[in-house]
């Protein structure tokens, strides 16, 4: 077929030729065709072209209709099935590079971008819960906090498995944008579930310091040490801190309730002789739980307290809390800051302290002794303070001018006040 179709077609197109050559002559011929009661009249030149155009839609159609029996015969079910997997497979593979892309913005910061990426990259079948955890925390650091929260929303309804990991990572942005109630009801749901995760308790250690809710806090620490979450000297510190914060609401719940103002000092009493001996020993709490008996009037308490104290673990620091605060019983506390003073005759800070006792029983030569001796051994603003105003109100201006001037060279220092003598007074000569 394709031969015939290729020699009519060059017997047509040479017969054109030679009739072009030798041109047309004026009568180029008759051609009737009669078929039963129906004729066809033409010319040649006519026929000629007709046939021509016959032949080339008659090869076109015998062409299209071969190609289409091959197609017919080469597309069975399977290769229909692997054309729309291979189609399948390019769009997932577009969505798969948008989660690629949209975790290569997340690990350079670009926060904007990625969390789009990611979002277009969840569509895909074969996307998981990382696509909305990372989306999530990229939407928290451009701060959009409506954006994080329905990516989680989505997460925990599409990946119910991974609701722990979900909420751990809800609790933790909830906890950095400062939403304390809210990520602590997450909290204490996951607690329910994950009481081993070791960073879900530290996260809620930290939540009841910041909401100073000592009372769970407490509750919180045998598990913390049971798990390895903190260590021994951790745990003694937040101990501590929770008996210290029970000391003081102690003295405020009484406050309120007591009129007479027995209330607090017998609620403090009953903590004190419940409390640790390293409690009763500890610098810290020693001087916070003296500062509240003060505060509720009990200056032989809170002196008790401080000597008790000191006399078993010796503390400059409580030493010098003791001679800064005004007891109402100045001879006892002087006898016992002069013991202390027998054993350490070399120690600045006592002798600092028994000098300002001194001041505070009139005894104005001892104190300025003392001040005098704490300076020599190691000169301090504290001491360089009390000796300059001390000598002023004796009367030795120039003096106390050159302690002044040592005072500032040091460190200012905040002075207690202490009782001085008084200023001597001016006599005029009349000649």
């Amino acid at each position: 077929m394709t031969r015939l179709f290729i020699f009519s077609l060059l017997a047509i197109v040479v017969a054109l030729w030679i009739m072009l050559q030798l041109g047309f002559p004026d009568e180029p011929g008759y051609l009737l065709i009669a078929f039963g009661n129906y004729t066809l009249e033409t010319n040649l030149v006519a026929f000629l072209v007709a046939m021509m155009v016959l032949l080339i839609t008659l090869y076109l159609l015998y062409s299209l209709y071969r190609f289409g029996i091959s197609t017919l015969e080469t597309m069975r079910p399977s290769k229909i099935r692997d054309l729309g997997r291979a189609y399948s497979e390019k769009i997932k593979a577009g969505r798969r590079s948008n989660t690629l892309e949209g975790l290569l913005y997340f690990t350079r910061g670009n926060w904007q971008a990625s969390y789009n990426l990611l979002n277009k990259g969840s569509a895909d079948d074969d996307a998981s819960v990382v696509n909305y955890l990372a989306a999530a925390y990229a939407a928290y650091e451009f701060a959009d906090r409506e954006a994080w929260l329905e990516c989680l929303e989505k997460a925990e309804n599409e990946y119910p498995s991974a609701r722990s990991t979900i909420n751990s990572l809800k609790a933790q942005l909830l906890f950095k944008t400062d939403q304390l109630e809210q990520c602590l009801a997450v909290l204490e749901q996951l607690k329910k579930n994950s009481i081993n995760d070791g960073f879900l308790l530290q996260m809620l250690k930290e939540v009841y310091v910041r909401l100073q809710d000592w009372q769970k806090l407490k509750e919180l620490l045998p598990l913390l040490a049971k798990k390895k979450v903190i260590d021994q000297d951790q745990l003694a510190l937040l101990q501590m801190r929770v008996f210290k914060e029970e000391l003081s609401l102690a003295a405020n719940k009484g406050s309120a309730s007591d009129q007479g103002g027995g209330g607090p000092l017998i609620e403090l009493g009953k903590l004190w002789k419940k409390a640790p001996a390293r409690y009763r020993e500890s610098e810290d709490v020693v001087q916070h739980f003296a500062r509240l008996l003060l505060e509720q009037g009990d200056r032989a308490g809170a002196a008790k307290a401080l000597e008790a104290a000191i006399s078993k673990n010796w503390s400059e620091k409580l030493v010098l809390n003791y001679g800064e605060q005004e007891f109402e019983n100045n001879q006892q506390q002087l006898l016992m800051a002069e013991n202390w003073l027998k054993e350490r005759p070399a120690n600045p800070r006592l002798m600092l302290s028994v000098g300002r006792i001194c001041m505070r029983n009139q005894l104005w030569g001892k104190a300025r002794e003392y001040f005098e001796a704490s300076i020599k051994i190691e000169p301090t603003a504290e001491a360089y303070g009390e000796l300059s105003r001390l000598l002023k109100h004796l009367g030795e201006e120039e003096a106390s001018q050159a302690y002044l001037k040592s005072y500032g060279d040091l460190l200012g220092a905040e002075l207690p006040e202490l009782p001085l003598p008084e200023l001597p007074k001016l006599t005029t000569q009349v000649s």
